[in-house]
């Protein structure tokens, strides 16, 4: 049995170093599901360690809790230290914004315009947008709350349907396929907001399924949607959490920071969404870059759909 326990053990501490892989070296299966899984580690190594308390075996249980501890802080990096929000004084105006992945165009259409409602959602982004949904979503009365649309080249590559975006405003400018990439068109909007001018981008890189190749290439070419000095959203199923080397790698280049570790205020698993159980990792993201800053997030079931929405407050604070 300690022998077991030691196997179990080092295969745990191998599976969770995985994360430090640079990022390139993530572009294969079954790594990007493994990496993607880390989080969940905390629950077998809980199991481990009451198991060597309750035979004694001392040495495999101060392994498993030091590895529990490991795996620990890394979720407590969406707690703490406490975010700095008072580094520049806030707008007075806010802007709320959506994004969902309709799972092939399944999502409930008036639950989806009662959050748009209900939250004063200013910018919706979908992902796997299919069949008659668009036209289910203007029959609940979406067009009336978000009268603007911008939707993505729809093609036969895309990864369950394609992206939209729904907007208060006009943009100014809108793109239907701002990146060039193996996964969905990223239609791209620039709105006029009381604050300045605002970039917003509806992403949704190639699931690993469908090619871990094509999956890395996807999410390292989400660095061409930002374009200083003019703020940027990307919002969307990025199929990739913040253990994935590639996802941080692209962060850093792109200088996109993600609204829920910001927060300070706990992650907002996204996936998978049922009934029943709640979600158990965080593949869908609020990214933001320049002087935009969250303030609230709230994940929200929508029938229909294996995702949760997410809905975040953000604000532009300008610099003295």
């Amino acid at each position: 049995m300690n022998t077991l326990l030691w196997i179990l053990l080092g295969l745990i501490a191998l599976w969770m170093a995985l994360r430090f892989l640079p990022a390139g070296a993530d572009w294969h299966r079954p790594l990007v599901e493994l990496i993607a899984l880390i989080d969940l580690l905390a629950v077998p190594l809980l199991a481990i360690l009451i198991w060597t308390v309750f035979t004694r075996a001392w040495p495999q249980c101060l392994l498993a809790l030091v590895e529990l501890i490991l795996v620990s802080c890394q979720r407590l990096g969406y707690r703490l230290p406490p975010a700095d929000r008072t580094s520049h004084p806030s707008s007075d105006h806010g802007l709320s914004v959506m994004t969902l992945n309709c799972r092939f165009g399944r999502a409930d259409p008036e639950e989806v315009v009662r959050c748009v409602q209900a939250y004063g959602i200013e910018v919706l982004a979908l992902q796997e947008v299919e069949g008659r949904l668009l036209e289910s979503l203007q029959d609940a009365g979406l067009n009336q709350l978000l009268p603007y649309l911008t939707q993505g080249v729809a093609n036969p590559e895309d990864n369950g349907g394609h992206n939209v975006i729904f907007s208060a405003n006009q943009p100014v400018k809108a793109s239907p396929s701002a990146v060039n990439l193996p996964a969905a068109a990223i239609p791209l909007v620039e709105l006029k907001t009381s604050c300045g001018p605002i970039r917003v981008a509806s992403v949704h890189p190639k699931s690993p399924q469908r090619g871990a190749r094509q999956w890395g290439i996807g999410i390292a070419a989400l660095t061409k949607l930002t374009q200083p000095p003019v703020p940027t959203i990307v919002m969307g199923d990025c199929n990739a959490t913040l253990q994935h080397p590639t996802f941080r790698a692209m962060l850093a280049k792109s200088g996109l920071h993600d609204a829920s570790l910001h927060l300070k205020a706990g992650s907002h698993p996204t996936f998978p969404s049922a009934s029943a159980l709640p979600p158990l990792i965080e593949i869908d993201h609020i990214l933001t870059d320049g002087d935009l800053v969250p303030q609230s997030m709230r994940a929200l079931r929508i029938p229909g759909s294996d995702h949760r929405a997410l809905v975040a407050q953000l604000t532009l604070q300008r610099r003295l």
